[in-house]
């Protein structure tokens, strides 16, 4: 275990010593922190070169230099001798200084600034007015009621059915591929059902959205092909379906995914209600249309990368 601020100073560079996470850079806003034995604590010889080493090893050429060094096969697990006589690739001080403000920056963006804490904890509340449940996830109901409730914009929401007594493992004639929770998180369907009178389903249709019931992860998204919804999956017909990729878009955001936390019933396996996902407030803001072919945002290590070696 290590201190920032004692063991440690500013310009030290931390890395994981299992996994291929990322480099953490030593700073004024680590001070006091405690750091895991976990990691290992590099002192560069000069300060300045700080920086470039936790770019170097953060970036996509980094990370692979580390796995080279690995002592483990599943995972990850970086020799620290043999780290410390790898050779890296340091240029000349006027190369790296005309490439500081571009680290410095991407630096920033791993971090966001702490809100100011509460002066306490403990608040008080009228239980006849909050359920207990919403009362005890939050002292601040404010993101419950910044918005219009979801079941508002939605003209029916609908929970499938239990789809594996049906199903099959393979596509068929006039069957239909099952969504759930498992394809709404990106993975290939795996069951097939029949679409018949006799077999009561759920079917999700284009411009519908599909919400995850179970579990963590929100997991939302737009229909583009009929799915026959498996009884973990919620399907909103929304009311307006221009207005689907951006509701999507908020549920899958960290602002909606709070909302979600705190409307989660059961402790072992989470899941979410039909009434709780109807008054989940979509925010204004989150409704307006989002800029079209807007790229997201590349991984840090490749970042690092381009900035590395791309100049």
């Amino acid at each position: 275990m290590f201190q920032i601020g004692a063991e440690l100073r500013n310009g030290d560079v931390l890395m994981p010593r299992l996994g291929s996470g990322p480099t953490l850079l030593v700073s004024d806003r680590l001070a006091g922190a405690l750091v895991s034995a976990r990691y290992a604590a590099l002192r560069p010889v000069e300060r300045e070169l700080g920086l470039w080493l936790w770019a170097l090893l953060g970036s996509e050429s980094g990370t692979r230099l580390r796995s080279s060094l690995s002592r483990g096969d599943a995972v990850t697990h970086i020799d620290a001798v043999a780290l410390l006589e790898a050779a890296v690739p340091v240029p000349p001080l006027a190369v790296r200084r005309n490439l500081l403000d571009q680290l410095a920056e991407l630096e920033r963006t791993t971090h966001t600034e702490e809100e100011e804490p509460s002066e306490t904890w403990w608040h008080t509340t009228d239980l006849r007015a909050v359920p207990w449940r919403i009362a005890l996830a939050t002292p601040d109901r404010s993101p419950l009621e910044d918005g219009a409730p979801l079941g508002l914009l939605c003209g029916q929401i609908s929970r499938g059915r239990e789809t594996r007594r049906h199903a099959l493992t393979e596509p068929a004639p006039d069957y239909l591929p099952v969504a759930d929770v498992s394809v709404l998180g990106g993975k290939a369907p795996r069951r097939w059902m029949p679409v018949a009178d006799t077999v009561p389903s759920v079917i999700a249709r284009p411009g519908d959205l599909m919400v995850a019931g179970i579990g963590n992860y929100a997991y939302a998204t737009v229909v583009e092909h009929e799915f026959i919804a498996d009884q973990h999956v919620f399907v909103l017909r929304l009311r307006d379906v221009t207005s689907g990729p951006a509701i999507a878009a908020y549920l899958n955001s960290q602002r909606g995914y709070r909302v979600r936390q705190m409307l989660l019933t059961g402790s072992t396996i989470p899941n979410l209600r039909a009434a709780d996902l109807a008054a989940i407030p979509i925010p204004d803001d989150a409704l307006r249309a989002p800029v079209e072919h807007e790229a997201p945002p590349l991984p840090l290590a490749r970042r690092l990368e381009n900035v590395l070696w791309g100049n």
